[in-house]
């Protein structure tokens, strides 16, 4: 340990130890030349360097000090050569940048811990299958004390705030009154909901900033929502991030209030407890539920039970989310790939500069340096590299994830990303910088020191003949090959989008207004007697209103709007034609007259609902295609009976649209009368035809809707604008994969270029020679022209077989009509990749046309 004490001394007090050692050595030699004679304590001493060296040697950490004299060295040589340097730094910056950022964003939405007391011993769970409970549920599992605490919270929540003449709609969160204290979220000033409070509210940071002008006074003041009065007890920190993660961030946070609401369990285990146990307790607390509050039918709440942390990738494959993380999984991927490129890239100047270097250190190995102690030093260089490079890419990094942090996804859930460095993304960094260091610096420091000293020492290298493949060449290909992939896949995207822009989802997008409406609960729906009379009786009043408005042709009120929301149904149908019971999977939705009229879907056959289809007549259904033909075949199914619920008449027969996301295929849908149905909710969803711009009636609409009820939060809109939510998938898949695509195309172009001008200058001797001899322009150019085919069509062809394969598992990305293997898009590719090449081949097919033979012949 004294030892081990000593060496790590000597690191910070190098100059004192050298100072003293000098000085010792001094007055040993002093004292025996008195005794002796100089020449002869000269002689018993012995060279005064190597005693030196041998007593560092016993205060030093060797490895250490070679690595950092290694290091010193490799700085004065990028000192002396920047252009080399700033080339392989950029490369490397862009390349680990790219990593580190998609590296970030995987944590933030994958593994960003909530923001909560001791995390680790937090649970969500359900049971029953659903992913949600009833409050009373929740009151009788938190009564059982299973577990250390029980909270409750529910995410999918709107409610109106009433500011002054305005109203708005807000996305909040509704939690059971100890959520606050059980879970232990921090509060920036403030305090959090307690236990029996009904009309408090804790308000996020981004709310405080920006609709209250960030007020320091906010403390106590009543907000209006949805016709109560709430009074602000708290405000988030802007960093807090929500169990459920992902960057949900809802705008408020006020208490239950009735026992029938919906809330997601989270529970925190006891100290010791696992997650066997807990689950098992969890199950009989269970089995006593059903006998207080039975499940209809045969279920349980026993069944299905689930629980899993509330972060990380065990959450995601309890609860049914595994695409998100293949999806990250496939973006980590792809920027390993681009920084393979910039290693290659790296990895091909460095071979370049070796070349260069070959007398010096064949020099160095005839004077007696072991070959690995030079490849040592050669990693140390590439080391320094992969240091600088990661620390431009660090900064390219943070200003990245800045940009994402400030961008709002076109989504109705509000979302902020809270990307910063932390020590996981340093220590990732550390990784990749000493990987970048080995994959980039291995082969030409090998390379570098495998030639004999006698060949290294000769000056004259060959003037023409065949030139052999390369490492370096070798180096191209690989680079080519993996740009092929990246621009392939990143392509795919691209056109997706294009596809999904340009696709045609079943109904009108260019004529259609969709006014979305909220009505406040507690003025409709007083109590749990109350009726749908009140709701229906105001949509009543708005389709008559906005009818009468100038431009507009027909309106409708649906329950779900087509790529914005859905309703999905599993159940067993059977119809008069058959008594056999059909599964089926279906997408619901009920609407009123006119709606198909407005939405500009044909009706293949029957007719569409009518206003005597309402609570007191007999209840038809209106099919899609496809759901039609799964039930009746080639029959036509209007007058046609299906036994769901009771006995359903089919009205009409429906042409097939898209109706949650432009990907699906061969979907079923099955529409059922709104002036049946509906009334008994707050969501209200107008649809209006207009006969010309959808802009032209957007305010007049708005207005009409205002003058029905004050308090309703309207929102109104032109359907396309309302489409990027759907267009999102394609969006983000062409924006990350195609940026991406093309940063790999563009380090690989790099690439050839070095390559081909590297050619050309170690080759110009052998030019002028050819063009003393009489060779022309022409023989000139194919010779390079020549260099850079082999290499794009070797590096095309390799990477063209690899995307074949690598590009299947992105069929769940892609809309129908586009396949994987689709050969547009790898003759695009092959085109891009070859214009790319002719660009990067034109520079040094150029220098060479310009060699001067007189000149050439005498070049060194």
């Amino acid at each position: 340990m004294r030892e081990l004490f000593r060496k790590v001394r000597h690191l910070f007090s190098r100059q004192r130890f050298e100072d003293d050692l000098e000085r010792e050595l001094r007055f040993h030699l002093e004292m025996a030349a008195e005794e002796r004679g100089e020449a002869t304590a000269q002689r018993e001493f012995g060279p005064l360097v190597r005693m030196r060296e041998d007593t560092r040697s016993a205060w030093q950490v060797r490895w250490l000090v070679d690595l950092v004299s290694d290091l010193r060295y490799a700085l004065r040589a990028l000192r002396r050569n920047p252009g080399f340097a700033a080339a392989a730094i950029f490369s490397l910056a862009l390349g680990i940048g790219a990593n580190t950022t998609i590296f970030s964003l995987t944590m933030e939405f994958l593994f960003s811990q909530p923001s909560c007391r001791n995390p680790e011993t937090l649970q969500s769970f359900q049971i029953g299958g659903n992913s949600a409970s009833e409050v009373r549920d929740y009151r009788f599992l938190g009564d059982a004390h299973i577990f250390a605490d029980v909270a409750g919270s529910f995410e999918e929540v709107e409610a109106n705030w009433r500011n002054g003449e305005d109203t708005y709609r807000l996305w909040v969160m509704s939690v059971t009154d100890n959520f606050f204290n059980m879970v232990g979220v921090p509060l920036a000033f403030g305090r959090g909901i307690q236990p029996g409070e009904r009309s408090t509210v804790v308000l996020s940071d981004g709310f405080w900033r920006r609709r209250l002008n960030g007020d320091p006074a906010v403390l106590g003041k009543v907000l209006i929502i949805d016709g109560r009065h709430y009074t602000v007890v708290g405000v988030l920190p802007h960093e807090y991030r929500t169990l459920l993660g992902f960057g949900f961030a809802p705008e408020l946070y006020f208490p239950v209030l009735r026992d029938d609401e919906l809330v997601s369990l989270v529970a925190r285990l006891p100290e010791g407890m696992t997650r066997a146990v807990a689950l098992a307790r969890l199950k009989a607390t269970c089995k006593e539920l059903d006998k207080v509050h039975p499940r209809s039918g045969t279920e349980s709440w026993a069944n299905d039970l689930r629980m899993a942390p509330v972060a990380g990738l065990e959450r995601l494959d309890e609860f049914g989310l595994g695409p998100i993380k293949e999806f990250f999984g496939m973006l980590m991927i792809v920027v390993g790939l681009v920084l393979l490129i910039a290693c290659a890239n790296v990895s091909s100047l460095l071979l370049a500069r070796a070349s260069s270097r070959r007398q010096e250190l064949a020099i160095r190995l005839a004077i007696g340096a072991a070959r690995g102690r030079l490849v040592r030093q050669l990693l140390a260089e590439s080391l320094l590299l992969a240091a600088l490079g990661t620390a431009a890419g660090f900064l390219l990094n943070l200003w990245l994830t800045g940009v994402m942090n400030r961008v709002q996804l076109p989504i109705p859930v509000p979302m902020q990303l809270l990307i910063a460095p932390d020590w996981r993304l340093l220590a990732y960094s550390s990784v990749v910088a000493v990987a970048s260091a080995l994959v980039a610096g291995w082969m030409p420091a090998l390379k570098a020191t495998r030639t004999g000293v006698g060949d290294a020492l000769k000056t004259q290298q060959g003037q023409v003949g065949n030139r052999r493949w390369t490492l370096r060449n070798a180096l191209v290909v690989g680079q080519l090959a993996v740009s092929v992939v990246l621009l392939t896949t990143g392509l795919l995207f691209l056109r997706n989008m294009m596809q999904a822009v340009r696709m045609n989802p079943g109904f009108d997008t260019q004529h259609t207004v969709w006014a979305y409406v909220r009505l406040v609960p507690e003025k409709y729906f007083p109590n749990k007697d109350a009726g749908p009379e009140k709701t229906m009786a105001l949509v009543n009043d708005a389709l008559r209103e906005m009818c009468a408005l100038p431009g507009v042709e027909a309106a409708s009120v649906a329950r779900a709007v087509p790529l914005n929301d859905h309703i999905t149904m599993g159940t067993e149908l059977r119809t008069d034609l058959d008594d056999h019971p059909i599964p089926v999977d279906f997408n619901y939705n009920f609407v009123a007259p006119d709606y198909f009229k407005t939405m500009g879907i044909p009706m293949v056959a029957g007719r569409e609902f009518l206003p005597s289809d309402g609570r007191n007549s007999q209840e038809v259904v209106i099919l899609n295609e496809n759901l039609a033909h799964r039930l009746f075949g080639n029959r036509n199914p209007v007058g046609h009976t299906i036994r769901w619920d009771g006995v359903i008449t089919v009205a009409g027969v429906a042409k097939n649209s898209k109706y949650f996301s432009l990907g699906e295929a061969n979907s079923m849908a099955l529409y059922t009368s709104y002036l049946r149905k509906g009334g008994t909710i707050v969501n209200l969803h107008f649809l209006i035809r207009a006969a010309g711009r959808p802009e032209g009636v957007v305010r007049e609409i708005r207005t009409a809707l205002g003058r029905l009820d004050a308090s309703a939060a309207i929102e109104v809109k032109p359907m396309r604008d309302a489409m990027g939510f759907a267009f999102l998938p394609s969006r983000v898949g062409a924006a990350l994969l195609g940026s991406m695509g093309l940063l790999g195309l563009a380090l690989a172009s790099i690439g050839l270029y070095g390559v081909l001008a590297y050619s050309v200058a170690r080759r110009t001797r052998e030019i002028g020679l050819r063009v003393a001899l009489g060779a022309d322009r022409a023989a000139v150019l194919r010779m390079v022209a020549r260099e850079s085919a082999v290499l794009l069509i070797i590096g095309l062809a390799t990477g063209l077989a690899i995307s074949v394969f690598a590009t299947k598992p992105l069929a769940m990305f892609l809309v129908p009509e586009l396949s994987p293997s689709d050969p547009a898009t790898f003759l695009t590719v092959a085109a891009v990749l070859a214009a790319v090449a002719f660009a990067a081949t034109l520079g040094p097919a150029l220098r060479a046309l310009r060699v001067d033979p007189m000149v050439a012949l005498r070049y060194e």
